[in-house]
């Protein structure tokens, strides 16, 4: 008769992982756990030796020689990694190459000083933060284009007035407006200044601009109520015209918009009229959009 092995009954092998009983599995883990620490502890005996046969020491030595102005262990550290990276480079660029990237280095060095010079900087490290800095910028770090809208280029207004001709509006809202939403995306700028211009032609009439020229910013009459006498007036009033428009388009919103008068003094383009001319000019009758940020006034202060 066969004996009963009691190793197939089903109780019995309900304490068995992988054939393995748990005592013999928690002998095993505490086993693989006293070899780690073993080889934990190999290691920090070795640097431990290391730092007592000086080795540690003469390194620190070596750093805080090489590099006096670092005053913490977080700095002397960098400096060591910076001098790892910097030998790693050398040798991956070998003696060749070394010397090219130096050659290079030092022609793009005497170009940041002789352009420095030219400006009158004498801080080369500020002139370069700021070059960086302004270039990291992109477009916003520049000093953004106007725009000049002409009779010339087919801006008109009635003649004498201030009353935008329907081509002028329409193109003010299908193409300029959303020119001048890029261009103060692009430069981070919030001020757009409309400044109205006239050629020297004199004028002649009955003014209202005093009394009227604020209610018509405002849209609360019709810029056709206005009339002027001199090219100063008109200049605002047209100024004042084109403003309407802009400021009524929710794409300029969050945007200030400020009408300027040119009169008849300015030449396109940034030149001073030397009051000779009394002809009808096509490209001095014209409107300039400027853009620019937001600026802090300064109160000037006497000597006293």
């Amino acid at each position: 008769m066969a004996q009963y092995d009691i190793r197939q009954d089903k109780p019995y092998r309900r304490g068995l992982i992988l054939g393995l009983t748990i005592a013999e599995i928690m002998i095993l883990l505490i086993f693989v756990l006293l070899m780690a620490l073993s080889s934990a502890l190999a290691n920090r005996e070795k640097r431990l030796a290391a730092v007592e046969g000086g080795v540690g020491s003469r390194l620190v030595e070596a750093i805080q020689e090489a590099y006096p102005n670092a005053t913490t262990s977080d700095e002397f550290y960098k400096e060591l990694v910076r001098a790892i990276e910097a030998r790693r480079l050398v040798e991956r660029a070998g003696k060749d190459g070394l010397k090219g990237a130096l050659i290079e280095d030092a022609e793009l060095g005497r170009r940041v000083k002789d352009a420095a010079a030219k400006t009158g900087a004498t801080d080369l490290e500020g002139f370069v933060s700021k070059a960086i800095s302004k270039a990291s910028a992109g477009k916003k770090g520049e000093w953004p284009p106007f725009f000049s809208l002409s009779e010339a280029g087919g801006y008109y207004f009635e003649s004498g007035k201030a009353t935008l001709r329907p081509n002028f509006v329409k193109e003010l809202k299908s193409t300029i407006i959303p020119l001048l939403r890029k261009n103060i995306d692009d430069y981070g700028v919030d001020v757009v200044e409309v400044i109205g211009h006239t050629d020297e032609v004199p004028m002649v009439g009955q003014s209202n601009l005093d009394g009227l020229l604020i209610p018509a910013s405002q849209s609360r009459i019709s810029i056709e109520d206005l009339h002027s006498t001199d090219n100063a007036g008109l200049a605002i009033a047209r100024a004042v015209a084109v403003v309407r428009i802009l400021r009524a388009d929710s794409r300029l919103s969050g945007v200030t918009i400020l009408p300027l008068s040119g009169a008849q003094m300015i030449v396109p383009v940034d030149k001073v009229a030397d009051g000779r001319s009394t002809e009808s000019d096509q490209r001095r009758r014209r409107i300039e959009m400027r853009l620019r940020r937001s600026t802090s006034q300064i109160e000037p202060t006497g000597a006293g």
